[in-house]
């Protein structure tokens, strides 16, 4: 049985590292880190549109933890956001139902392309009763951002229970 591709990358990242490459090694660590394939994906913002400002409600330590993971893997928010807003409309992915905190709240501002949070607004009313908890551009974003970027976030577990 061949082994997961992360174990094979970080195999890779050891063999350059002994070779004496060790950049080249941080490198394949990094894109092996979970999160670390957005990576790869161009950065060409010519042809970008700024998009709008989506302010997003959430815990200081995720906050803070979510823009630690985006700095070291040297993306924006916005961009993690909007690779999330994709994911939904093709549906590929539904929102986890996030736990509500009590732990103190900051707004996060990120900008979104507007054809996508429309995109995702005229989903959500059918997202929330195929998911049997209302899902909204925040939630999706939110809960998107942390899966990607490997950070810990509290959901409910929405699966009936025997």
């Amino acid at each position: 049985m061949p082994r997961p591709m992360r174990d094979r990358l970080l195999t890779a990242a050891q063999h350059l590292e002994d070779a004496g490459h060790p950049d080249s090694a941080a490198d394949v660590r990094a894109v092996a880190a979970p999160g670390g394939w957005t990576l790869l994906r161009t950065k060409d913002t010519s042809e970008r549109t700024p998009g709008t400002n989506l302010p997003l409600t959430i815990d200081r330590d995720l906050r803070d933890a979510l823009k630690a993971k985006a700095d070291e893997f040297g993306v924006t928010l916005s961009s993690v956001v909007e690779d999330g807003f994709r994911k939904v409309v093709a549906g590929e992915w539904l929102p986890p139902k996030l736990a509500r905190s009590s732990a103190s709240k900051v707004v996060l501002n990120v900008r979104v392309d507007d054809s996508l949070r429309k995109q995702v607004d005229a989903l959500k009313e059918r997202l929330s009763r195929e998911a049997g908890y209302r899902v909204t551009q925040s939630s999706a974003a939110i809960a998107w951002m942390a899966e990607d970027l490997g950070v810990d976030v509290a959901t409910v577990d929405t699966e009936p229970t025997e």
